[in-house]
């Protein structure tokens, strides 16, 4: 009776830790998608910020200036 007792311990454990680890995959993918998508804005940000750059110095440089110094 006691072997029996604590077999039906443990495979209670086991089935709780089924399910915690089932929640932490989900909370996984949740965050890779979610870093996926800062990438994204950070990498829309970055070329933002060039292509503001790029408007002020052809502002202060004039074009001709700014192509050569960029080329």
């Amino acid at each position: 009776m006691e072997l029996e007792h604590r077999v039906i311990k443990l495979e209670l454990r086991v089935d709780g830790h089924a399910e915690e680890l089932k929640n932490l995959q989900d909370i996984s993918k949740d965050l890779r998608s979610s870093l996926s998508g800062i990438e994204k804005t950070l990498s829309q940000i970055k070329y933002l910020a060039m292509g503001a750059v790029a408007v002020v110095v052809v502002q202060s440089f004039g074009i001709k200036d700014a192509l050569k110094l960029f080329l």
